[in-house]
């Protein structure tokens, strides 16, 4: 930040968020005025004494209701109050929409009626001291002259302070700051003690005419910067539209930025408030929180400012996920990972359950129940960002020890900290449908974590292997698919609770639809998940076994690689019928997606057809059985193909391996070798694995 045309050695960055921080920090009032001018419709006043607000302590002078009854119980007229009352919307918009420079002005003239009242404290202050005094006043004497000097030269020093804030280029002006020395100028004069007040009197009213030919004289300046305010605000509307215009204004005045300070320091306050006043102690520190929350939250701005400020603590959470894990903070998921999702979760539950008008007791418990639920997701967008930065960083033999710790201790938290957030809504919340959805969504999230840690370490025993883990792909479908089940039995067992309670006559309308939502997405869409999974699975498997291992001594006079993995094939690999070479666990994940070859897109399926009826031919099986050398199952690469498939293949061979070969080979090449297919010979590639 620029001060005088310095920047005191700091960076851009630095300067712009002091910046930010300081906008922030002056535009904060207008936002807790508006919070009191909306409280004040829902507050009911009692009658309060100036002794009681006299020896109130300091604590409850930060407490909203009594600032409030304060308020409200002053002597006004109900004409000038109204007006008065609807000022502060005013006073609102101009906190929050002036120029930061006008913004600054504001509160100097704010600070010199500050010094304005002090000059009026010292001033009645100098008439007491004179009545309780020798009524006759000889001046003959310095130490006579001491008090009125002290206090003349008081008022003088505010007078200059005030001309300083002001930049007040007239003389006479200057001169009529200094008004409340008329009390002090009387009495030297000679002026009856008796009749002193009556100069203070006229000094008030000289102040108060000053303070309102200044304010007359600055309006035409205030209406030039509002009129100028409206303007750019109806080309921003007519440019951007309606809704997109809306949301750039609402970041150029950095609402959400107010709104959660606002929120904050409301907070804050609150809980000192209950901490000093109501003598409680921090071993309550939840109670303690929950009924300052309450307190704070009790019109509908103060319910969006919770809600973004749930949301940016959200945010911040996420971000710091993502610093663990190591991932990319892709913005494009805004929605998902802002901490958007929480918040609109918040509000909407708030509305529903309409939390603004009830007694602090109930608030408070249903407040406890939308954290809850707002806990619970935060925790899944938190999986939802681990999974695949956890899934992918097994498979990364680069990455770095302290990655890996980072990402296994967000998974932990991921598995003890919904199991914790169980424990306590079970003993916060009775139990009922909403207590039993939020438990298992919880348990779900652990579920889904210890599930992710071991399809991690089982990629990382894989990754580590000198040959693809054959078994390596059945563990991970044995560990995804037993998740399956355990999410399709705890949504079986939400259902069933949620029929039981519908049965004792404990439901509701929304409890009704909740369950039938709860019913397809939670329970339909995951058994035809599970369903597709295993069918899948089970057409790759066989797809797998129809297929023949080639022989050890053909592995080593090719020498070659797996095309999928790019790892040596040194003890096992399959055959496809169009004569390529892979690893049978490699082909397996890529037949759990397509049936088809990963090189020339043959389909295997059809492929797999024709061998076994060519199986029920007994010339054609004992004609393809001599032609085999080693090994039962082994397949001779230099055979011919059988008729039907030669006729197929002929055309397209050439152009089918050229396209392929040459687009996956231009990354790492070795020595050239020939593979005979349909009886013409192609020149290819070698793929080398990296340690070879």
């Amino acid at each position: 930040m620029d001060v005088a045309g310095a920047s005191f050695g700091l960076s851009q960055n630095v300067r712009d968020a002091l910046h930010h921080v300081f906008e922030t920090i002056i535009r904060l009032p207008g936002l807790l005025l508006l919070e009191l001018w909306l409280r004040k419709f829902d507050v009911n006043i009692k009658e309060i004494t100036e002794e009681m607000i006299q020896n109130t302590p300091l604590s409850t002078y930060l407490d909203m209701s009594r600032i409030l009854e304060f308020v409200h119980t002053r002597n006004f007229d109900q004409s000038a109050a109204t007006i008065l009352s609807y000022s502060v919307l005013l006073l609102c918009a101009m906190f929050l929409m002036l120029p930061l420079g006008k913004l600054v002005q504001v509160y100097l003239h704010s600070l010199s009626l500050l010094l304005f009242g002090f000059a009026h404290y010292m001033s009645i202050r100098y008439v007491q001291l004179e009545q309780t005094s020798d009524p006759e006043l000889k001046l003959d004497d310095f130490v006579k002259l001491e008090r009125h000097g002290f206090h003349f030269l008081a008022q003088l020093m505010l007078s200059v302070a005030q001309s300083v804030i002001l930049r007040m280029e007239s003389d006479v002006g200057r001169v009529f700051l200094a008004v409340f020395t008329i009390p002090i100028i009387a009495r030297m004069c000679g002026f009856p003690v008796t009749k002193l007040i009556i100069a203070h009197n006229v000094a008030c009213s000289a102040a108060m005419l000053l303070i309102c030919i200044y304010v007359l004289n600055r309006v035409p300046a205030l209406l030039l910067s509002i009129r100028r305010a409206y303007r750019q605000l109806r080309a921003i509307l007519i440019v951007r539209g309606i809704a997109i215009g809306a949301v750039t204004v609402w970041r150029r005045l950095r609402i959400a930025e107010l709104l959660t300070s606002a929120y904050l320091t409301m907070f804050c306050v609150r809980m000192y408030v209950e901490v000093s006043e109501n003598q409680r102690r921090f071993n309550e520190i939840f109670s303690i929180m929950m009924s300052a929350i309450a307190e704070c939250t009790s019109t509908p701005l103060s319910l969006l400012a919770l809600a973004l400020t749930v949301s940016c603590a959200c945010k911040l959470v996420v971000k710091a996920a993502q610093w663990t894990v190591g991932g990319v903070h892709d913005e494009r998921h805004v929605l998902a990972h802002g901490g958007c999702t929480e918040a609109l979760t918040l509000v909407l539950l708030c509305f529903q359950i309409g939390i603004l008008g009830m007694r602090i007791e109930q608030k408070v418990f249903l407040l406890g129940l939308v954290l809850f639920i707002v806990m619970s997701a935060l925790l899944q967008s938190l999986y939802e960002i681990m999974e695949p930065q956890m899934l992918a960083l097994g498979a990364m033999p680069g990455a770095p020890r302290s990655r890996h710790m980072r990402t296994v201790t967000l998974a932990g938290i991921l598995i003890l900290g919904p199991i914790a957030l169980s424990g306590s809504i079970a003993s916060f919340l009775p139990i009922d449908l909403w207590c039993v959805i939020i438990v298992s969504n919880c348990i779900l999230t652990a579920i889904r974590s210890v599930s992710t840690t071991i399809v991690y370490s089982l990629t990382l025993i894989d990754n580590r292997a000198a040959e693809p883990w054959e078994r390596y792909d059945d563990f991970v479908f044995y560990a995804r698919i037993t998740t399956r089940c355990v999410e399709l039995l705890l949504a079986l067992g939400v259902v069933a609770y949620g029929v039981v309670a519908a049965l004792n006559k404990q439901w509701t309308v929304a409890s009704i639809v909740v369950l039938i939502f709860h019913t397809y997405f939670n329970v339909w869409r995951r058994v035809h998940s599970a369903a597709s999974m295993i069918k899948a699975r089970h057409t790759a498997t066989r797809n797998i076994d129809s297929l023949d291992k080639a022989t050890k001594s053909q592995l080593e006079q090719r020498k070659d690689v797996c095309p999928i993995c790019f790892m040596d094939l040194i003890e096992e690999a399959r055959i496809t019928p169009c004569r390529h070479l892979f690893h049978g666990a490699c082909l397996r994940k890529w037949l759990s997606v397509k049936n088809v070859c990963p090189l020339c897109y043959q389909s295997l399926v059809i492929e797999k057809r024709k061998r076994s009826a060519l199986e029920h031919c007994p010339e054609r099986r004992n004609t393809g059985n001599s032609e085999n050398h080693g090994d039962q199952r082994g397949v001779d690469l230099e055979a011919p193909l059988l008729e039907h498939h030669r006729n197929r293949r002929r055309n397209t061979d050439e152009a089918s391996f050229s396209s392929e070969w040459d687009s996956e080979s231009s990354s790492s090449l070795a020595s050239d070798f020939t593979i005979n297919v349909a009886g013409r010979s192609y020149a290819r590639r070698r793929f080398m694995s990296v340690g070879h």
